[in-house]
């Protein structure tokens, strides 16, 4: 099999967080599969062998500690020459079938659809360039195990490679507050304190990007706003949440003071178009307060004064 290093992407799950991710700083790549070696055969007595046309790859982890923590996002499709603007994707489901008397899954695509995309300009004198083109729609995560292998069953000439993602179990008291957020409208954002501050005290920025013409794998190409803030403490947590009925959710972003009182502060935010608003603030609330019922509760009291 072909050996690479892991993409390790850590997140915090939220019960009101759409998706939260930490980014690990390091070295960072995809993992490409190769059909099926002799080192992992002794793992694959479940697996029956690929039917004709069909490649039976083969994805053998390594141990890792907290294995429970981690997922493996798998990603199918094929190298394409393409124009480098627009975003491109096949048509297609891979599909999860139980292997009966073993229990064990596996993961078949059974025929690579036609290849679809955005219809932007471009220069028709602009080189194509080669680009990893993926099934649409959302890529599964499954359980990261490494005592049983990931077998995918893959039309002849489509790839699969994965990437892993996991949970923070234990963040440091040092680690800088990084978190990304999908919001609605095909659009990103990057939560980040500032580089170089204390995590007791300083700034934080909040970037929003475009996903509308952005690669799968790539979210952050284009930019759209930003705003920065004063922060006293760290950030803790971010979240979206409705802070009036009907209206669309805001992003929030809670700090928590350090010291024995705990105090939260809360600031909302609102994306309209190309532009990062803040809605509101609220500071110096108890430990164990709800900032996103404050905020809504100041937000309302603003109203009625108007």
């Amino acid at each position: 099999m072909i050996v690479g290093k892991p993409l390790i992407v850590l997140f915090r799950p939220s019960r009101n967080s759409v998706l939260l991710i930490t980014i690990l700083v390091g070295v960072l790549a995809y993992l490409p599969v190769a059909a099926i070696g002799t080192s992992v055969a002794n793992n694959l007595e479940a697996f029956p062998a690929a039917e004709a046309g069909m490649v039976r790859h083969v994805i053998q982890l390594p141990q890792l500690p907290e294995e429970n923590l981690v997922k493996v996002e798998l990603m199918v499709g094929k190298m394409v020459k393409t124009d480098a603007k627009n975003r491109y994707f096949f048509a297609g489901k891979l599909k999860t079938e139980s292997i009966p008397g073993w229990g064990y899954n596996r993961y078949i695509l059974p025929e690579l659809g036609p290849m679809a995309g955005t219809l932007m300009a471009v220069d028709v004198d602009a080189p194509l360039v080669e680009r990893f083109i993926t099934l649409g729609g959302e890529a599964p995560l499954i359980r990261y195990n490494s005592r049983l292998p990931i077998v995918v069953y893959l039309p002849t000439g489509v790839e699969v490679r994965h990437r892993l993602w996991r949970a923070e179990s234990q963040p440091t008291e040092t680690a800088r507050f990084l978190q990304k957020m999908v919001l609605p409208g095909k659009l990103v954002a990057v939560i980040s304190e500032g580089d170089w501050e204390a995590r007791s005290i300083g700034s934080y920025s909040v970037r929003i990007y475009s996903t509308e013409h952005a690669a799968t794998d790539d979210d952050t190409t284009f930019f759209v706003s930003a705003i920065t803030r004063k922060r006293d403490g760290g950030i803790e947590r971010i979240l979206l949440a409705e802070l009036g009925a009907g209206e669309l959710p805001s992003l929030i972003v809670v700090i928590r003071s350090v010291g024995s009182g705990g105090y939260l502060s809360a600031d909302a935010f609102t994306v309209t178009g190309e532009r990062i608003l803040l809605r509101g603030s609220v500071y110096g609330l108890p430990a164990r307060a709800d900032p996103v019922q404050n905020l809504s509760e100041d937000l309302q009291s603003q109203r009625q004064g108007q």
